[in-house]
């Protein structure tokens, strides 16, 4: 265990779980930020920001009144539960929707994926991040971090997510740009969304 991972996992955790001092760590969006902010063009939300929005003006956060991750001090513009429930805005209101980390804990993926197309104008952006599921594992492994116990798919990478997209009838996902874990375990897809 290398010095970085101890001070995170025994003195972090502790300090967490005996006193409750939560600790802000960087977001998955920030490892990503810099080739998502050129299709973050318009109005737009990002859904599960966890404190750290995509983009901080013209922007809306979309989370639980409370996020559960600490990874920024930015607010919950809409509250929501995503995951059960339906997102209050009216369809074809974005011109992008970004979700960093969010589809990966959904047992459906294509209800959550609807959901976010139906808030995304006709020729809107759609900017996914998540893990690809085995070498986010190979890498808890490695460095003897805990798993995240609420991802869904043992599967889930590039090639689930494009499945996915594909069986979704009435739209036409055009691929702009895409990196398969070229950071660590994340997968970066940004799509344009045309509505059949």
């Amino acid at each position: 265990m290398n010095f970085e991972t101890f001070v995170n996992r025994k003195i972090k955790g502790t300090l967490t779980r005996w006193f409750g001092i939560q600790f802000q760590y960087p977001s998955e969006t920030a490892k990503v930020r810099q080739w998502i902010l050129p299709y973050c063009v318009g109005k737009g939300c990002d859904i599960g920001f966890g404190g750290d929005k995509v983009k901080k003006t013209d922007c809306d956060g979309i989370d639980y009144p409370q996020p559960y991750a600490h990874a920024g001090k930015d607010k919950v513009d809409i509250p929501c539960d995503v995951i059960n429930d339906e997102i209050p805005v009216a369809d074809h209101t974005y011109d992008y929707v970004y979700s960093s980390h969010l589809i990966e804990d959904v047992p459906d993926t294509v209800q959550v994926l609807r959901k976010f197309i139906r808030i995304l104008k006709n020729g809107g952006t759609l900017i996914l991040v998540f893990p690809n599921q085995e070498k986010y594992e190979a890498i808890c492994n490695r460095i003897g971090q805990p798993l995240n116990p609420y991802h869904v798919y043992k599967d889930m990478s590039f090639d689930f997510m494009t499945q996915q997209l594909n069986s979704i009838p009435n739209i036409q996902p055009t691929l702009l740009f895409s990196s398969n874990c070229e950071i660590d375990y994340n997968v970066v897809m940004v799509l344009q969304i045309q509505k059949l």
